[in-house]
């Protein structure tokens, strides 16, 4: 005889299982999760405390070597090349300001520096080179390179410039949104 259904007579303790099951399931993810955040944020702290370390280290390291020199126990020499170049810039710094006077008188009046970059890559020696990013307004119509390229060979016609810098060029030039031109020139 075969039937068409059967009745489990055990299902509702099968239910009650499966709950407790989960029940226990949720309490170890969140205890595990509890912990893990733990570590974490503990590993966090045990980061921050080497860096903080070191730091210090080097820092009493420097002090230390400060007092020395303070005390003559150190004796530092500047090598030739470094004295000679810091002569040239002791002598120079008159001229710098030559420069940039020069700089803004043929800077036209619808031109405006944003900023000045003395050997941005930290060049010693000769190739250093001096930056020059600005804005030019341009009059609706006219074409936005020729009011910078007149702008670069002011700068190469003057003469204080040239006999500073051999080459000045244009390095980049972009339109912004209100059309005007963004412009980079580079003085070595």
């Amino acid at each position: 005889m075969s039937l068409v259904f059967q009745i489990n007579f055990r299902r509702e303790a099968f239910r009650r299982e499966r709950e407790r099951a989960r029940a226990r399931v949720v309490r170890l993810g969140s205890w595990l999760a509890y912990f893990g955040v733990l570590a974490v944020v503990l590993g966090l702290y045990a980061l921050n405390l080497a860096s903080l370390d070191s730091r210090t280290r080097g820092l009493e390291r420097m002090a230390v070597r400060m007092r020395a020199l303070e005390a003559g126990g150190g004796d530092w020499r500047p090598r030739e090349e470094d004295m000679l170049e810091i002569q040239g810039h002791a002598v120079d710094a008159g001229l710098w300001r030559d420069r940039l006077v020069r700089v803004g008188r043929v800077l036209p009046t619808t031109a405006r520096l944003t900023s000045l970059q003395w050997n941005p890559d930290n060049l010693s020696g000769g190739d250093a080179r001096l930056l020059l990013n600005g804005i030019c307004r341009v009059p609706s119509g006219q074409d936005r390179m020729q009011s910078v390229m007149t702008f670069v060979s002011a700068l190469q016609a003057d003469t204080l410039i040239a006999t500073s810098f051999h080459n000045i060029r244009l390095v980049s030039t972009s339109a912004t949104e209100s059309g005007d031109a963004r412009f980079v020139i580079e003085c070595r």
